[in-house]
């Protein structure tokens, strides 16, 4: 899944590059791909850019923001628009209404305030984003149908004709077949078909796009799947690798062989049946009842899988532990209510989308084919409390990555805190406001923050506190009464309290001379 794209346009460089290198880092999935110093400019690059989100200035020479974002509007109705303005004008914000803008973000403005406001276009972003995936899914459905009932010389649509020659034209297909033996001595049976063919599928995509190459998989039979592919791409080594992981991962031998390039749509029903009477395995000469079924299921799988990391890649641009296990939960929750079968299907795929998020998001240096895939995979025997166990599980090592990775990409969270400590230990300073201040969750950060200086989050704000307490103490002539309310502390006798804990003696004594420190 790919980062938002945002083009910049602000006619105050200073600024300008301000945000360029607030955003340029990442961490709040957005990619700039541009800038542009005014409206005029900003145009000519809409169309080359193709960006999802302009973040734009509305005083600026040449061509304003207001102006800048009317033309937009014309060839972009539903791009997301973020005004940026020094002017907290009533008259600006009703334009801003007016244009469709997401957002108004007001000159000058701290990291905090565009994480906010990006945070915001975000969360539009990712809607967008799932609501397109889920027309292209019905798009994709349709056409793995059509092609289904060709290939199967079942009825279909003449109108199709020229949509699927189009489609296949210059293709080279290939036949993926599962060992009829290693089928039947597992006796599987339709139902545990469903979870063979969805991570067989997920296998093939991964190891093709590991290549970098471009293909679609489609289910054809229970037992047959055809690779749709540019013309030689597929070579003996794709193959191979095909072939042992899904013995490695499902103990099953396959049979792979070109069918050739694909020929005229007439054709395909032959060409299908010629080469699977390659294979010296009995065939049914005609499809079961339901092929056309378990395709749908599958392609349903495998949107589900996309769903779930577009949810996640969501939460994790809000920076907290709490938003992905609400997330987690409720999945956990919803598959505990499915059929047995379902629910080995439904914990797969979250297993699947979790490790994909960890590799795109969280490790994108791990380049193995199949760091999606599981080592282990729900068993057909399983009983539901070991698929949900298992499901789990999977949740839990994920918030784990999530932590790991929130203090990976913070080198310096501990320094942050501490001199956060420093600037603010004669105000209220809650170990929520620090966390809030590190982008951390308060939980989380309270035992990252124990385990670097081996104290409580508590007893070191309170040890910062007394510390210069006792530099008042020896080097002015404030009453005690002033120093308890310069370090933070709205009752005297409490700070007295406080500080006879840390140093044996109340502040008189310290302030006499009797320290021995």
């Amino acid at each position: 899944m790919r980062s938002g794209r945002v083009l910049i346009v602000e006619d105050q460089l200073n600024f300008r590059k301000g945000l360029i290198k607030m955003l340029q880092g990442g961490d709040l999935g957005w990619q700039v791909v541009g800038e542009a110093g005014n409206g005029q400019d900003a145009l000519v690059l809409l169309d080359e850019l193709q960006p999802d989100l302009v973040l734009t200035d509305i005083r600026m020479p040449i061509m304003d923001g207001l102006e800048f974002v009317a033309h937009l509007r014309k060839s972009y109705p539903d791009m997301l628009v973020i005004i940026l303005t020094g002017y907290k004008n009533f008259e600006y914000a009703q334009a801003a209404v007016r244009l469709g803008a997401l957002d108004i973000l007001i000159k000058p403005c701290t990291e905090e305030d565009v994480r906010q406001i990006m945070n915001k276009a975000s969360e539009r972003f990712y809607d967008k984003y799932a609501q397109q995936q889920k027309q292209q899914l019905q798009l994709q459905l349709q056409q793995d149908q059509e092609l289904r009932a060709v290939l199967l010389d079942l009825p279909y649509e003449q109108s199709t004709m020229e949509r699927l020659t189009a489609g296949l034209a210059h293709k080279e297909l290939w036949l993926l077949h599962m060992n009829h033996e290693d089928l039947t001595s597992k006796a599987y049976g339709k139902r545990d078909m469903s979870l063979i063919q969805f991570a067989f599928s997920n296998i093939v995509e991964e190891l093709v796009k590991g290549e970098g190459l471009e293909a679609q998989l489609l289910l054809v039979e229970h037992d047959s799947f055809v690779l749709i592919a540019e013309s030689n791409q597929i070579e003996e080594h794709v193959q191979e690798a095909i072939r042992n992981a899904c013995y490695e991962y499902l103990k099953i031998h396959l049979n792979i062989v070109s069918m050739g390039i694909a020929p005229s749509v007439y054709e395909l029903a032959g060409l299908y049946l010629l080469t699977k009477e390659a294979f010296s395995e009995p065939m049914d000469s005609k499809a079961e009842s339901g092929e056309s079924t378990s395709g749908l299921l599958l392609s349903l799988n495998q949107a589900r899988v996309r769903e779930m990391e577009v949810q996640l890649m969501s939460a994790i641009l809000v920076g907290q532990e709490d938003s992905l296990q609400l997330l987690l939960n409720r999945v956990l929750a919803e598959l505990s209510l499915t059929s047995p079968d379902e629910m080995r299907i439904g914990a797969l795929s979250l297993s699947i989308a979790l490790h994909g998020t960890i590799q795109k998001q969280f490790d994108p240096d791990d380049k193995h084919a199949l760091a999606r895939i599981p080592n282990e995979m729900p068993q057909i025997h399983w009983t539901h409390k070991e698929v949900l166990n298992w499901a789990a599980e999977q949740a839990k090592h994920f918030i784990l990555q999530f932590n790991q990775w929130q203090v990976s990409k913070s080198d310096n969270v501990i320094e942050r805190a501490v001199k956060y400590i420093e600037e603010h230990y004669n105000e209220e300073c809650r170990l929520t406001d620090v966390a809030a201040h590190i982008h951390l969750n308060p939980s989380y950060f309270s035992v990252v923050f124990k385990k670097a200086t081996g104290d409580s989050f508590t007893r070191y704000v309170t040890r910062v506190r007394m510390d210069k307490a006792a530099l008042l103490l020896r080097n002015t002539d404030m009453k005690i009464f002033e120093i308890a309310c310069a370090i933070g502390f709205d009752e005297p006798n409490y700070f007295t309290n406080v500080f006879k804990q840390q140093f044996q003696m109340s502040p008189k004594e310290y302030r006499s001379g009797k320290s021995t420190t």
